[in-house]
């Protein structure tokens, strides 16, 4: 329900490629204004293991990034490893920084 309404109030745009009929890869932008900056995240971009190699990876998210930049000002995105930058690098973007995460700690049992 939550990602149906972030679909309908434009929050998140969703693209996906089928074959024959059938869903194999998708991919989504999430537009947020910054302090009046029109911000876009590409997230999510999968493929079916089977269809991979194929350049729909590349496809969606040059499709998302040229849909994104009708109204964003800065498109980004994370890969999560140096495979998946490369598809994003051939799709045009470069890599500018590392990203570090960092996780709540797991709650102690009592003593």
């Amino acid at each position: 329900e939550a990602l149906r309404e972030r679909v309908a109030s434009g929050r998140t745009v969703m693209m996906v490629a089928v074959d024959d009929g059938q869903p194999v890869a998708i991919g989504s932008h999430q537009p947020v204004d910054v302090d009046g900056t029109e911000v876009s995240e590409v997230v999510g971009v999968a493929t079916l293991p089977r269809f991979r190699g194929r350049g729909l990876g590349a496809g969606l998210t040059s499709a998302l990034v040229e849909h994104a930049r009708q109204t964003a000002d800065l498109v980004f995105l994370s890969a999560g490893d140096d495979d998946v930058a490369r598809v994003y690098e051939r799709a045009g973007f470069a890599r500018v920084g590392t990203s570090c995460l960092a996780e709540r700690p797991a709650e102690r049992p009592p003593r």
